[in-house]
């Protein structure tokens, strides 16, 4: 072969590779990327893992593309590390993302949001996140879980004041305390207002548990109210249960899971929640998620999962209208939208209106009290 058929077949390979690397350049440029941040492992990725899944499912939905632009989602582990989790963070933002997913716990979005808050360009919506530090905020986080202001535990101190419970012993997890302890303090807001008296106790999951036994049978409370995972939930319910404490206990809907009822066993039986989810709804949007979660995992989905697939759901939408930068824009102006159960509205600062149920646990399920 001649050097000018050499040199005219090695042009043409040069010019093919460019229009190659240039046309792939094109398609990551119209590519959206999306981070999830949130506890995969340990003790919370309860919530994490179910989170995932429902983000998973809704994207399935619209084969991971919308106007033409692929959607790639990027997983992360914070693994309720203050450091990592900020490293995770300013890696999404160097990465170009605009759109993310987390935390699971209020205390981990709390670091998230610091960082967010600094681009106007950027949108964070969390499924979990229910600490009212952040209620009443202009700023780049919104949340499709309602926050812990006073009125949302109406129902539930109404309801535990009509029962007869009227001296309250609180528990909090103090590992994810921006969340839990404000639960536990604005429960306590509500139910004085009610009629309630101040409670007896603060305490926290991580105090000597015979320490707490103790204290339970010398305060001898009506109810004890519990504000942590459902790991830390059910073994503080086993082990008063085993000491032989007969006590009245209420949850928190972070404990609300299958797992909480796996761990806890019989025990769990009697417990009270009040939560804005009903397993049994029969809504088509709900039954129709229904079904293709059990079909894509084979099992029944959580609250957190249905949460997670309505945010995603609602992030598709935007997207289907505007830009990766103007989610929130779009999410202000619209206000309402269709949630598996119910209608989701948003205030002005991104926080939510969802009606609360109270539930009690029967024969291993939760069960809705009318």
């Amino acid at each position: 072969m001649s050097a000018n058929k050499k040199i005219s077949i090695g042009l043409v390979g040069f010019f093919f590779i460019t229009i190659l690397i240039f046309l792939y350049s094109k398609s990551l440029e119209k590519e959206i990327k999306i981070g999830f941040i949130g506890a995969l492992t340990g003790k919370y990725s309860v919530l994490g893992n179910a989170m995932m899944n429902g983000v998973l499912l809704a994207f399935d939905e619209v084969n991971y593309e919308i106007n033409g632009r692929k959607i790639k989602l990027v997983f992360k582990d914070d693994k309720q590390n203050a450091t990592l989790n900020e490293e995770i963070v300013n890696e999404f933002i160097n990465k170009g993302m605009k759109v993310i997913i987390g935390n699971v716990t209020s205390t981990m979005s709390k670091i998230s949001i610091s960082i967010i808050n600094n681009h106007k360009d950027m949108f964070m919506i969390s499924a979990a996140s229910a600490s009212n530090e952040f209620s009443g905020k202009d700023d780049q986080f919104f949340r499709v879980h309602v926050a812990n202001n006073s009125k949302r535990f109406e129902s539930f101190t109404k309801f535990v004041l009509k029962n007869g419970y009227k001296k309250v012993y609180g528990i909090y997890d103090p590992f994810n305390a921006t969340y839990a302890k404000d639960y536990i303090v604005n429960f306590e807001k509500s139910f004085i207002s009610n009629g309630g008296e101040s409670f007896l106790a603060y305490e926290k999951t991580n105090t000597n548990l015979d320490i707490l036994v103790s204290d339970v049978k010398k305060k001898k409370p009506d109810i004890i109210l519990i504000c942590a995972n459902s790991v830390d939930s059910a073994r503080v319910l086993q082990y008063f249960r085993l000491k032989g404490i007969k006590t009245q206990f209420a949850m928190a809907e972070w404990a609300r899971t299958p797992s909480f009822l796996e761990n806890s066993g019989k025990t769990s039986e009697g417990v009270i929640f009040n939560i804005d989810y009903d397993e049994k709804s029969t809504n088509p949007r709900y039954l129709k998620f229904l079904e293709n979660y059990k079909k894509k995992y084979n099992s029944k989905p959580s609250m957190y999962a249905a949460k997670a697939y309505e945010l995603s759901r609602i992030i598709i939408e935007s997207l289907e209208s505007v830009d990766e930068t103007k989610v929130k824009q779009y999410i202000l102006e619209k206000r309402s939208f269709d949630g598996l159960q119910d209608i989701i509205v948003f205030d002005e600062y991104g926080d939510v209106i969802r009606e609360f149920y109270n539930f009690k646990v029967k024969n291993a399920e939760y069960v809705r009290i009318k």
